[in-house]
Order: structure tokens, then C-alpha cells, then sequence
């Protein structure tokens, strides 16, 4: 009879303990990994961040690219809206009923881009965040796992 446990273990007392097929035990001084520590990121001080400055959530993830692109981004949709609410205030001091309906027209648009953007900048730190140690993660449960396979053919 051949017995499998998840943890390839082989009844010893240690968890992580195995026997290769050789022979050699696991617990052996020589046999052990040094499992390196993992490091995270707390979502809420990424989202905080982000909310406080476009892009600086990002940066915190160590994601310097996407915090340049999100903060050229927002910062310049923000820009844009402080311009267009300068025009329809001018317009409006001038009498020009024309150019105050494009201009506010075009304040309440990007009234609603740039909190469309603010918003995704800061659950895109959010995620990214949660997501940090995922790959380093998954590299120590690969090497800490085993999977096997086993043929029986019986004559």
C-alpha cells in the first residue's frame, strides 16, 4: 500500500519532514532551507497614499512607472480642470453665454474624469498592495511542495 499526505510527510514528529527516495532524511542539519521573509504592504496606508497624491500609493508598492503614469495622469486631468472652471468663470464675468456653456460643460466633464481616475489610482494601489508578496509567495510554496505522481500496474 503507497500513502500520500499533502505535506509529503512520512509519520516523523516534524511537519516538514521527508524521506527521499535515497533514503535521506529531511531533518538532517545539512537539509534545511533558509525560507526568506516575506515582506508585505498594508492596502489602506497604499490607499491613503494615493488619495493624498496621485501616483504615491504606486510608488509605495514599488511600482515607480504606473506612480508617474497615475500621477502625470490625474494631476494634469486636475490641471485641466482648474483651467476650463477659470474659462467659464471669465466667460461668465464677460457676458459670453456661449463660451460660459462650453467651458462649464467641459469643467462638469472632467469634474467627473478626474474622480474617475483619482478613484482608480487609489484601488489600483489597493489591490496592488494586497497582490505585493504574491509572486514571492508562490516561489516558497513551489519549493516547499511537493507533487508527485505514481503508476501502479498490477499483472
Amino acid at each position: 500500500m503507497f500513502v500520500i499526505t499533502a505535506n509529503g510527510s512520512t509519520g516523523t514528529d516534524d511537519a516538514y519532514a521527508f524521506e527521499d527516495s535515497l533514503g535521506n532524511d529531511s531533518t538532517e542539519a545539512g537539509n534545511f532551507r533558509e525560507i526568506p521573509p516575506i515582506t508585505g504592504r498594508n492596502p489602506s496606508t497604499a490607499l491613503l497614499r494615493s488619495a493624498i497624491m496621485p501616483g504615491w500609493g504606486q510608488f509605495y508598492n514599488d511600482e515607480p512607472l504606473k506612480g508617474v503614469i497615475f500621477g502625470t495622469v490625474e494631476l494634469g486631468l486636475l490641471s485641466w480642470l482648474i483651467t476650463e472652471h477659470i474659462a467659464s468663470e471669465e466667460a461668465r464675468n464677460n457676458d459670453d453665454e456661449q463660451a460660459y456653456l462650453l467651458h462649464s460643460q467641459r469643467r462638469l466633464d472632467l469634474i467627473w474624469y478626474t474622480s474617475a481616475a483619482w478613484l482608480f489610482g487609489m484601488l489600483d494601489a489597493y489591490v496592488d498592495a494586497y497582490l505585493f508578496s504574491f509572486s514571492t509567495e508562490n516561489e516558497v510554496f513551489e519549493r516547499e511542495t511537493g507533487i508527485a505522481a505514481a503508476v501502479f500496474i498490477q499483472f
